[in-house]
């Protein structure tokens, strides 16, 4: 299937490891141009230079009042305009919701919901023609994950903020949220390893005991996720709009 991103224009968040560099490299192999964004410019440069010339990078922060104008001017200069964005970033930190302190249910929403809507009322006027946005959001929008309560409670949040700015800035710019599951990531790694430290067993009896939880067996690859999300930013999800897709190997047992 030809998914007609040949020359397409996008903002990857997330981009230099994971589930956003993945689906960055997919968007590349179909021909787009992206610009990769998160905090760490080392790590950045690096990703760019691994995926190849159609990708550039700017470091920034996301949940920083500051990064607005960053991400102006690096699309204006990098891209010279935008088909789409990624909205993408690190996980909150875990914990449960009492034992969360104040300061960091605030940066948790600045980076889950308020960097992100400054992100898009300033780069949504870019997008010339159509386009689209997806948000990254977790299997926690449909069931909580045990502490993870800064997701449970927020990345809902998220997931109807994309519904709502589908009927907003359609017709011109389809919005849809993407809810992963186990990915083989960085950030899954760390958490497997705090709660196999905190059960006292190794990592990888943690990660047997998660695929006894996954009906297709096991972790999905980053890969797998890129392919996904590639498709949904591009013009081959035409009408497709509003929607959550859960990413899970049938993990989620909620209905609907």
């Amino acid at each position: 299937m030809d998914l007609g991103l040949k020359d397409k224009r996008f903002l990857i968040g997330g981009g230099s490891r994971g589930l956003g560099n993945a689906i960055a490299q997919v968007l590349v192999d179909e021909g787009a141009h992206v610009l990769l964004m998160s905090r760490d410019g080392a790590s950045l440069e690096k990703a760019a230079a691994d995926i190849g010339p159609a990708a550039s990078w700017v470091a920034v922060d996301i949940a920083s009042p500051g990064a607005v104008e960053t991400l102006q001017t690096a699309v204006d200069d990098k891209l010279g305009g935008l088909d789409g964005m990624l909205i993408n970033a690190g996980g909150p930190p875990p914990g449960e919701v009492l034992g969360v302190t104040d300061e960091q249910w605030a940066q948790s929403f600045e980076l889950l919901i308020g960097g992100p809507i400054r992100i898009l009322r300033a780069l949504t006027p870019k997008i010339e023609g159509e386009g689209s946005v997806l948000f990254i959001t977790s299997s926690s929008v449909r069931q909580p994950i045990p502490n993870l309560d800064t997701s449970n409670v927020l990345r809902p949040g998220v997931a109807a903020m994309a519904k709502v700015l589908a009927r907003e800035l359609g017709p011109k710019i389809r919005v849809n949220s993407l809810a992963p599951g186990r990915f083989d990531t960085d950030r899954v790694r760390t958490l497997d390893k705090g709660r196999a430290e905190a059960q006292g067993i190794t990592v990888e009896q943690q990660v047997a005991q998660m695929n006894k939880q996954i009906p297709l067996g096991r972790y999905g690859e980053p890969m797998e996720m890129g392919r996904i999300g590639a498709f949904l930013l591009s013009p081959a999800a035409s009408y497709l709009s509003g929607i959550s897709v859960q990413a899970d190997g049938a993990m989620v047992t909620a209905i609907p």
